[in-house]
Protein backbone atom coordinates (compact mmCIF):
# COMPACT_ATOMS: atom_id res chain seq x y z
CA UNK A 1 0.00 0.00 0.00
CA UNK A 2 1.22 3.91 -0.46
CA UNK A 3 2.83 5.20 2.18
CA UNK A 4 0.95 7.43 4.39
CA UNK A 5 3.48 10.26 4.28
CA UNK A 6 2.55 10.41 0.14
CA UNK A 7 -1.22 10.56 1.06
CA UNK A 8 -3.88 13.93 0.88
CA UNK A 9 -4.88 14.55 4.80
CA UNK A 10 -8.41 13.14 4.04
CA UNK A 11 -6.84 9.96 3.08
CA UNK A 12 -4.92 10.21 6.46
CA UNK A 13 -7.89 10.54 8.29
CA UNK A 14 -10.02 7.26 6.52
CA UNK A 15 -6.90 5.62 7.48
CA UNK A 16 -6.95 6.46 10.77
CA UNK A 17 -10.47 4.96 11.51
CA UNK A 18 -9.59 2.19 9.83
CA UNK A 19 -6.37 1.96 12.19
CA UNK A 20 -8.96 2.36 14.97
CA UNK A 21 -11.40 0.21 14.08
CA UNK A 22 -8.47 -2.56 13.79
CA UNK A 23 -7.42 -1.72 17.02
CA UNK A 24 -11.30 -2.05 19.15
CA UNK A 25 -11.12 -5.68 16.92
CA UNK A 26 -8.06 -6.87 18.96
CA UNK A 27 -9.03 -5.39 22.28
CA UNK A 28 -5.32 -5.05 23.01
CA UNK A 29 -3.44 -4.41 20.01
CA UNK A 30 0.07 -5.13 19.31
CA UNK A 31 2.07 -3.24 16.96
CA UNK A 32 3.50 -6.72 15.73
CA UNK A 33 0.31 -7.58 15.19
CA UNK A 34 -0.78 -4.99 13.02
CA UNK A 35 2.59 -5.36 10.52
CA UNK A 36 1.28 -8.63 10.63
CA UNK A 37 -1.91 -7.30 9.22
CA UNK A 38 -0.84 -5.81 6.07
CA UNK A 39 0.46 -2.14 7.74
CA UNK A 40 3.89 -0.39 7.11
CA UNK A 41 5.30 -0.21 10.56
CA UNK A 42 6.27 3.46 9.84
CA UNK A 43 2.52 4.16 9.32
CA UNK A 44 1.21 2.05 12.56
CA UNK A 45 3.76 4.35 15.25
CA UNK A 46 2.34 7.45 13.16
CA UNK A 47 -1.40 6.57 13.42
CA UNK A 48 -0.63 5.33 17.16
CA UNK A 49 0.59 8.52 18.06
CA UNK A 50 -2.40 10.68 16.70
CA UNK A 51 -4.78 8.26 18.21
CA UNK A 52 -3.40 8.69 21.96
CA UNK A 53 -3.10 12.60 20.98
CA UNK A 54 -7.09 11.93 20.47
CA UNK A 55 -7.38 10.25 23.85
CA UNK A 56 -8.70 7.11 22.36
CA UNK A 57 -6.18 4.88 23.22
CA UNK A 58 -2.86 5.00 25.48
CA UNK A 59 0.35 2.79 25.39
CA UNK A 60 0.55 0.09 28.12
CA UNK A 61 4.29 -1.09 26.68
CA UNK A 62 6.45 -0.70 24.02
CA UNK A 63 4.02 -1.29 20.82
CA UNK A 64 0.86 -2.30 22.73
CA UNK A 65 -1.87 -0.15 23.49
CA UNK A 66 -5.09 -0.21 25.65
CA UNK A 67 -8.36 0.84 24.08
CA UNK A 68 -10.39 3.74 26.07
CA UNK A 69 -13.76 3.15 26.58
CA UNK A 70 -15.66 4.31 23.33
CA UNK A 71 -18.26 5.51 25.18
CA UNK A 72 -16.25 8.22 26.93
CA UNK A 73 -13.73 8.44 24.74
CA UNK A 74 -15.78 9.47 21.39
CA UNK A 75 -17.93 12.02 22.98
CA UNK A 76 -14.71 13.63 25.05
CA UNK A 77 -13.08 14.09 21.44
CA UNK A 78 -16.01 15.62 19.81
CA UNK A 79 -16.40 18.20 22.31
CA UNK A 80 -12.31 19.04 21.85
CA UNK A 81 -13.38 19.15 18.21
CA UNK A 82 -16.70 21.24 18.32
CA UNK A 83 -14.42 23.83 20.82
CA UNK A 84 -11.58 24.08 18.54
CA UNK A 85 -14.51 24.93 15.53
CA UNK A 86 -16.09 27.60 17.52
CA UNK A 87 -12.80 29.51 18.47
CA UNK A 88 -11.73 28.99 14.38
CA UNK A 89 -15.44 30.75 14.13
CA UNK A 90 -15.05 34.04 16.22
CA UNK A 91 -10.98 34.34 15.43
CA UNK A 92 -12.05 34.52 11.45
CA UNK A 93 -13.27 38.23 11.40
CA UNK A 94 -9.92 39.04 13.21
CA UNK A 95 -7.86 37.08 11.10
CA UNK A 96 -9.54 38.52 8.47
CA UNK A 97 -9.21 42.09 9.20
CA UNK A 98 -5.43 41.25 9.94
CA UNK A 99 -5.08 39.87 6.42
CA UNK A 100 -6.85 42.64 4.69
CA UNK A 101 -4.64 45.40 7.23
CA UNK A 102 -1.20 43.62 5.72
CA UNK A 103 -2.50 44.30 1.92
CA UNK A 104 -2.64 47.99 2.94
CA UNK A 105 0.09 50.36 2.10
CA UNK A 106 2.17 50.99 4.74
CA UNK A 107 2.22 54.70 4.51
CA UNK A 108 -1.61 54.53 5.19
CA UNK A 109 -2.48 55.58 8.76
CA UNK A 110 -4.37 52.75 10.87
CA UNK A 111 -7.20 53.28 13.50
CA UNK A 112 -7.10 51.26 16.68
CA UNK A 113 -10.42 49.44 16.61
CA UNK A 114 -11.21 50.55 13.26
CA UNK A 115 -10.07 48.45 10.02
CA UNK A 116 -10.68 50.19 6.44
CA UNK A 117 -12.04 48.43 3.49
CA UNK A 118 -11.17 49.58 -0.51
CA UNK A 119 -12.95 47.45 -2.29
CA UNK A 120 -16.60 46.72 -2.92
CA UNK A 121 -15.55 42.54 -2.86
CA UNK A 122 -13.66 43.95 0.83
CA UNK A 123 -17.03 45.13 1.83
CA UNK A 124 -19.08 42.25 0.75
CA UNK A 125 -16.27 40.00 2.04
CA UNK A 126 -16.16 41.51 5.42
CA UNK A 127 -20.03 41.26 5.57
CA UNK A 128 -20.35 37.92 5.07
CA UNK A 129 -17.67 37.11 7.75
CA UNK A 130 -19.11 39.18 10.64
CA UNK A 131 -22.65 38.25 9.80
CA UNK A 132 -21.87 34.46 10.39
CA UNK A 133 -20.51 35.84 13.89
CA UNK A 134 -23.47 36.89 14.89
CA UNK A 135 -25.01 35.26 18.30
CA UNK A 136 -27.55 37.71 19.63
CA UNK A 137 -29.20 40.09 17.01
CA UNK A 138 -28.54 40.97 13.28
CA UNK A 139 -28.96 44.47 12.10
CA UNK A 140 -28.78 45.30 8.29
CA UNK A 141 -29.22 48.62 6.27
CA UNK A 142 -29.40 48.32 2.52
CA UNK A 143 -29.12 50.96 0.15
CA UNK A 144 -28.56 50.98 -3.67
CA UNK A 145 -24.90 50.26 -3.41
CA UNK A 146 -22.63 48.20 -6.10
CA UNK A 147 -21.87 46.18 -2.56
CA UNK A 148 -25.55 45.44 -1.53
CA UNK A 149 -26.51 44.50 -5.26
CA UNK A 150 -23.87 41.86 -5.40
CA UNK A 151 -24.71 40.37 -1.78
CA UNK A 152 -28.54 40.08 -2.42
CA UNK A 153 -27.66 38.61 -6.45
CA UNK A 154 -25.52 36.13 -4.90
CA UNK A 155 -26.72 32.16 -4.15
CA UNK A 156 -28.11 32.27 -1.01
CA UNK A 157 -26.97 28.53 -0.62
CA UNK A 158 -22.96 30.24 -1.46
CA UNK A 159 -24.03 32.30 1.70
CA UNK A 160 -22.77 31.40 5.32
CA UNK A 161 -25.97 32.68 7.53
CA UNK A 162 -25.53 33.33 10.79
CA UNK A 163 -26.66 31.60 13.62
CA UNK A 164 -29.27 33.84 15.60
CA UNK A 165 -32.85 33.11 14.74
CA UNK A 166 -34.18 34.90 11.63
CA UNK A 167 -36.85 36.80 14.29
CA UNK A 168 -33.54 38.20 15.67
CA UNK A 169 -32.81 39.84 11.81
CA UNK A 170 -34.20 42.70 11.05
CA UNK A 171 -32.95 44.98 7.82
CA UNK A 172 -34.47 48.22 6.48
CA UNK A 173 -34.30 48.56 2.93
CA UNK A 174 -34.12 51.64 0.61
CA UNK A 175 -37.23 51.39 -1.68
CA UNK A 176 -34.59 52.30 -4.77
CA UNK A 177 -33.55 49.13 -4.43
CA UNK A 178 -36.66 47.93 -6.11
CA UNK A 179 -35.77 49.40 -9.19
CA UNK A 180 -33.52 46.20 -10.05
CA UNK A 181 -34.91 42.82 -10.95
CA UNK A 182 -35.15 39.94 -8.45
CA UNK A 183 -34.79 42.54 -5.76
CA UNK A 184 -37.80 42.91 -4.14
CA UNK A 185 -38.37 39.02 -5.06
CA UNK A 186 -35.25 38.25 -2.66
CA UNK A 187 -36.40 40.27 -0.15
CA UNK A 188 -39.71 39.13 0.13
CA UNK A 189 -38.63 35.69 0.82
CA UNK A 190 -36.58 36.95 3.32
CA UNK A 191 -39.86 38.59 5.13
CA UNK A 192 -41.19 35.48 5.06
CA UNK A 193 -38.43 33.52 6.27
CA UNK A 194 -39.08 35.28 9.69
CA UNK A 195 -37.04 38.20 8.96
CA UNK A 196 -38.35 41.58 9.52
CA UNK A 197 -37.81 43.40 6.45
CA UNK A 198 -39.11 47.49 6.32
CA UNK A 199 -38.51 49.63 3.74
CA UNK A 200 -37.46 54.10 3.61
CA UNK A 201 -36.43 56.39 1.60
CA UNK A 202 -33.12 58.10 1.10
CA UNK A 203 -30.78 55.95 3.55
CA UNK A 204 -27.50 57.35 3.59
CA UNK A 205 -25.40 54.23 3.22
CA UNK A 206 -25.53 50.32 3.64
CA UNK A 207 -23.80 48.75 6.38
CA UNK A 208 -24.94 46.19 9.40
CA UNK A 209 -24.56 46.01 13.33
CA UNK A 210 -23.56 42.70 14.53
CA UNK A 211 -24.42 41.50 18.59
CA UNK A 212 -24.08 45.39 19.59
CA UNK A 213 -20.42 44.89 19.28
CA UNK A 214 -19.28 45.44 15.51
CA UNK A 215 -20.68 47.66 12.81
CA UNK A 216 -19.54 47.68 9.27
CA UNK A 217 -19.94 50.88 7.21
CA UNK A 218 -20.84 50.52 3.27
CA UNK A 219 -19.71 53.57 1.69
CA UNK A 220 -19.73 52.26 -2.43
CA UNK A 221 -22.86 53.71 -3.40
CA UNK A 222 -20.99 57.56 -2.83
CA UNK A 223 -17.61 55.92 -4.02
CA UNK A 224 -17.77 53.09 -6.74
CA UNK A 225 -14.37 51.79 -5.42
CA UNK A 226 -16.08 51.92 -1.90
CA UNK A 227 -13.30 53.94 -0.69
CA UNK A 228 -13.45 55.41 3.30
CA UNK A 229 -16.01 52.38 3.71
CA UNK A 230 -15.18 50.47 7.32
CA UNK A 231 -15.44 47.96 9.82
CA UNK A 232 -15.32 49.74 13.20
CA UNK A 233 -15.50 47.95 16.92
CA UNK A 234 -15.29 51.00 19.53
CA UNK A 235 -18.23 50.14 21.53
CA UNK A 236 -19.12 54.18 21.32
CA UNK A 237 -19.08 54.17 17.91
CA UNK A 238 -21.30 50.95 17.09
CA UNK A 239 -23.57 52.20 19.59
CA UNK A 240 -23.95 55.86 17.60
CA UNK A 241 -24.67 53.45 14.31
CA UNK A 242 -26.82 50.77 15.86
CA UNK A 243 -29.03 53.77 17.35
CA UNK A 244 -29.43 55.33 13.87
CA UNK A 245 -30.27 51.86 12.69
CA UNK A 246 -33.06 51.97 14.94
CA UNK A 247 -34.28 55.21 14.22
CA UNK A 248 -34.76 54.43 10.76
CA UNK A 249 -36.32 51.05 11.33
CA UNK A 250 -39.06 53.23 13.46
CA UNK A 251 -39.47 55.57 10.10
CA UNK A 252 -39.69 52.79 8.15
CA UNK A 253 -42.49 50.59 6.60
CA UNK A 254 -43.01 47.01 7.42
CA UNK A 255 -42.66 44.50 4.05
CA UNK A 256 -45.54 42.23 3.58
CA UNK A 257 -44.16 38.31 3.11
CA UNK A 258 -45.18 36.85 -0.14
CA UNK A 259 -48.23 35.62 -1.24
CA UNK A 260 -47.80 32.00 -0.36
CA UNK A 261 -47.92 33.15 3.15
CA UNK A 262 -50.54 34.66 2.95
CA UNK A 263 -52.78 32.20 1.03
CA UNK A 264 -53.69 30.80 4.58
CA UNK A 265 -55.23 33.89 5.61
CA UNK A 266 -59.03 33.86 6.56
CA UNK A 267 -59.66 38.02 6.62
CA UNK A 268 -62.80 39.50 5.10
CA UNK A 269 -60.63 41.54 2.57
CA UNK A 270 -62.35 41.39 -0.76
CA UNK A 271 -59.35 41.66 -2.43
CA UNK A 272 -57.45 39.56 -5.72
CA UNK A 273 -53.92 37.72 -4.54
CA UNK A 274 -52.77 40.88 -7.11
CA UNK A 275 -54.57 43.48 -5.63
CA UNK A 276 -53.12 42.39 -2.59
CA UNK A 277 -49.46 42.39 -3.37
CA UNK A 278 -50.12 45.53 -5.20
CA UNK A 279 -51.05 47.54 -1.91
CA UNK A 280 -48.36 45.61 -0.07
CA UNK A 281 -46.31 47.24 -2.21
CA UNK A 282 -47.70 50.44 -2.44
CA UNK A 283 -47.13 50.71 1.41
CA UNK A 284 -43.63 49.96 1.09
CA UNK A 285 -43.51 53.17 -0.86
CA UNK A 286 -42.92 51.61 -4.41
CA UNK A 287 -43.16 52.94 -7.84
CA UNK A 288 -45.77 52.37 -10.11
CA UNK A 289 -43.25 51.04 -12.53
CA UNK A 290 -41.27 49.12 -9.84
CA UNK A 291 -44.74 47.64 -8.82
CA UNK A 292 -45.62 46.60 -12.63
CA UNK A 293 -42.18 44.80 -12.49
CA UNK A 294 -42.96 42.63 -9.85
CA UNK A 295 -46.37 41.85 -10.51
CA UNK A 296 -46.07 41.18 -14.15
CA UNK A 297 -48.44 43.78 -15.54
CA UNK A 298 -48.38 46.89 -17.08
CA UNK A 299 -47.65 50.50 -15.58
CA UNK A 300 -51.17 51.04 -16.76
CA UNK A 301 -52.53 48.64 -15.36
CA UNK A 302 -50.68 49.30 -12.17
CA UNK A 303 -52.22 53.01 -12.42
CA UNK A 304 -55.65 51.75 -12.96
CA UNK A 305 -55.66 49.20 -10.34
CA UNK A 306 -54.31 52.17 -7.75
CA UNK A 307 -56.95 54.61 -8.67
CA UNK A 308 -59.53 51.14 -7.91
CA UNK A 309 -58.02 50.50 -4.75
CA UNK A 310 -57.58 53.90 -3.33
CA UNK A 311 -61.56 54.94 -4.16
CA UNK A 312 -62.26 51.40 -2.14
CA UNK A 313 -60.51 52.62 0.64
CA UNK A 314 -61.29 55.96 0.54
CA UNK A 315 -57.85 57.09 0.20
CA UNK A 316 -57.15 60.57 -1.41
CA UNK A 317 -53.16 59.41 -1.37
CA UNK A 318 -51.09 56.14 -2.37
CA UNK A 319 -49.66 56.80 1.30
CA UNK A 320 -53.18 56.71 2.94
CA UNK A 321 -54.33 53.89 0.96
CA UNK A 322 -51.48 51.72 2.09
CA UNK A 323 -52.21 52.99 5.86
CA UNK A 324 -55.98 52.00 5.44
CA UNK A 325 -55.04 48.69 4.20
CA UNK A 326 -52.56 47.91 7.13
CA UNK A 327 -55.49 48.98 9.90
CA UNK A 328 -58.22 47.05 8.36
CA UNK A 329 -55.69 43.60 8.64
CA UNK A 330 -55.89 43.09 4.11
CA UNK A 331 -51.56 43.18 4.08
Amino acid sequence: MPRLDELADPQFEDFLTSLYLAMLRTGRPTREALVDSGLHPDDVDRGAAFLVGRQLITPIGPGVWDILPPETAMPRLAATLEARARSTRNTAPELGALWRQARVEPEEPTFVGVEMLRSVDQVVLASHSLSATAQERLRYFLDDSPATLQQLGEDPSAIVWPSVPRRSMSLVVDVALFQHDGVLTRLEELASSGVAVRVGDGLPFSGLVVDDKTALVDLSRHDPRADGSFVVRRRAAVMAIGALFDVAYELSTPMAPTLARMAGETDEAPLEPRDRRILSLLATGATDQQIARSVSVSTRTVERRVASLMRTLGASTRFQAGVQATRRGWI
